[in-house]
């Protein structure tokens, strides 16, 4: 008996030490090709994003070829309404903060240096020179004007030609899904192909309630911040809002950066400004927190914010900047298969003998939250 335990917990030892090497070469080999894995993951997202209405058109009687072709059309009609309701506008903006980006900067600093000459600060304030700024990039540009162009024609092509194989491809997945899900599923045992059909179709679910849950919180984030700097008088307010709405989409990281534009451009106008702005971005983050996020994420997977955070880090580091946008997504998949193939299954081999003593606390209904926010707001009247 002692033998053969033995054999067994060396064996397992075997098996760990060989999936840490897999791991290790599966990760490199990821690195390696990370451009080809990055597209492959913006088709699988895409897929699972549109196969959502073109689902609801099949199960009217559409057929899928014409259901996808319908909902890319609706998709760039939105799109194109949008860009002539508010390009001009976000435009001229934008126009208008780029040539102003000298001055503002040098407005900034001012405003640093008063602050640190009223608090008594005589060093360790980073002094940077606008123009100083200006002449490098300028010197870098004239430099190498050709290398310059040619570098960046190069990316251009490169992201145009990523641009149409995602799109192709996920044209071709969303029309015709059953060859790729039956060939996926036809790799395990027959007795399993049923578990793996279930599997699969709570990671799609899963992916489409956050993203639906998602684009309602940027939305709302945006509508309301824009509402925000343009009572508070911050110029290029729909600008900013649109950035704030946008850059939601990724947690923590997001909302973080949004603030500091709008941060800037009060200095320049009004210190008190700035300290207007801060109050509307936290009103902002805490009504998206306890009324926004409750009621439109109900469904979604929860995912613990440490996790959220290094799933950005490690997505971040492996893709760049567009890592970012779908780390979170990529993160609920996986949460999913970890509960459907390992936690389920080690919670079935016997009982804990000793759980946590300590009870989770019970999270507020959305109705819950808004009767006691109500309810704040009515004590509050009383008062005045």
């Amino acid at each position: 008996m002692e033998s053969s335990s033995g054999t067994t917990q060396r064996r397992n030892v075997y098996i760990g030490i060989g999936l840490a090497f897999a791991l290790f070469l599966a990760t490199y080999f990821v690195y390696q090709i990370r451009a080809i894995v990055l597209v492959l993951l913006l088709t699988l997202l895409f897929s699972v994003l549109v196969s959502g209405p073109v689902d609801y058109l099949a199960r009217r009687g559409v057929g899928r070829g014409i259901g996808t072709v319908i909902v890319l059309a609706a998709l760039a009609s939105v799109l194109t309404l949008i860009g002539v309701s508010m390009g001009s506008v976000v435009e001229s903006q934008a126009q208008e903060l780029v040539e102003q980006a000298p001055t503002l900067l040098s407005d900034v600093q001012s405003q640093l240096e008063q602050l640190r000459a009223s608090l008594g600060l005589e060093t360790g304030f980073f002094q940077p020179d606008p123009q100083q700024i200006l002449d490098s990039a300028r010197n870098f540009l004239s430099g190498g004007t050709f290398s310059t162009f040619v570098s960046v024609g190069a990316s251009v092509f490169n992201v145009l030609s990523f641009g149409v194989v995602i799109l192709i491809a996920t044209i071709y997945s969303v029309a015709r899904p059953s060859p790729l899900v039956n060939g996926f599923v036809a790799l395990f045992p027959a007795g399993r192909r049923p578990r793996v059909r279930e599997i699969m179709f709570e990671m799609y679910k899963s992916v489409q309630r956050w993203f639906l849950g998602q684009l309602v919180s940027m939305f709302i984030i945006g509508l309301l911040f824009t509402i925000g700097l343009s009572i508070i008088g911050v110029p290029f307010a729909l600008l900013l809002g649109l950035l704030s709405g946008l850059l939601a989409f990724v947690p923590f990281v997001g909302p973080l950066i949004s603030i500091i534009p709008p941060i800037l451009l009060a200095l320049v106008e009004d210190p008190i400004m700035a300290l207007w702005v801060i109050a509307a971005y936290g009103v902002v983050q805490f009504v998206e927190g306890n009324i926004v996020q409750p009621m439109v994420m109900s469904r979604a997977v929860s995912l613990h914010p440490a996790v959220i955070v290094f799933a950005i880090l490690i997505m971040g580091t492996l893709f760049g900047f567009v890592g970012l946008f779908f780390a979170i997504p990529l993160v609920a998949a996986l949460h999913v298969l970890m509960i459907e193939l390992w936690i389920k299954r080690m919670n079935s081999l016997g009982t804990d003998p000793d759980p946590p003593k300590e009870e989770p606390e019970k999270e507020e209904t959305p109705k819950q939250k808004v009767g006691r926010l109500r309810r704040v707001a009515e004590a509050l009247s009383r008062r005045s």
